[in-house]
């Protein structure tokens, strides 16, 4: 037989479970996205990469855009369920932070599309206005995570004056951001370790001391 043939049999719905073929077609949806972006990344691609015929993703997900939004749904629960583990146990912000940090790199080792995926979301975003609502929506849970753990960090008192709730909020959306950004564009995991180690002295004050005196 076959063996293209065989492969395309394979994948039908009714030959697999339907749970373990949806997760792999987000999987190779994420991977593609992350990779070539979205108006690049065709159905035919995806099916092809999970060894299923392309009519056959229509019985897991109705459009691109569904599919777009599912993996993003995946990568949100992940991540930020990884972050939610991090800094469980953790009692001061400092803490949080360092250990929020260590979950990221291990994310970014670990499964590298998962990064250039979350990259390129903001532009796809602007591109295609339909994904805009849902990928809002889904962002909830981000925002009430990092909105609660920095709004605790200043009923502690553990930020200097003047320093509120949001500025610190804001603050670590763009080291997360950065962060991300870094990893996608550096393929180096030394210098990946290296970065995170400094954001851990420079959040502990640590990172610089003053010039000596001539």
């Amino acid at each position: 037989m076959n063996p293209l043939v065989a492969r395309k049999k394979l994948g039908r719905p009714c030959a697999v479970d339907p749970g373990e073929t949806r997760k792999r077609l987000i999987l190779e949806a994420r991977r593609l996205f992350a990779e070539i972006g979205y108006d690049a990344t065709t159905n035919r691609l995806v099916a092809d990469a999970v060894g299923i015929t392309t009519g056959a993703i229509y019985h897991y997900f109705p459009s691109k855009k569904e599919m777009y939004i599912a993996a993003y749904a995946e990568v949100q629960e992940m991540v930020y369920g990884a972050l939610e583990n991090a800094v469980a146990g953790q009692e001061v912000f400092v803490d949080k932070f360092s250990s929020m940090l260590d979950a990221l790199a291990a994310i970014s080792t670990q499964e590298p599309s998962f990064v250039g995926f979350v990259v390129g979301v903001s532009a796809e975003s602007q591109r295609h206005p339909e994904l805009t609502q849902d990928l809002r929506s889904l962002r909830s849970r981000t925002v009430k995570f990092l909105h609660e753990i920095c709004e605790e960090a200043v009923r502690n008192g553990e930020v200097n004056e003047g320093i509120t709730g949001q500025l610190l909020h804001d603050m670590i959306d763009v080291v997360i951001s950065g962060l991300s950004r870094f990893s996608h564009v550096v393929d180096d995991a030394d210098r990946r370790r290296n970065v995170v180690d400094g954001l851990k002295l420079l959040m502990a004050g640590t990172l610089l001391r003053s010039p000596v005196a001539r």
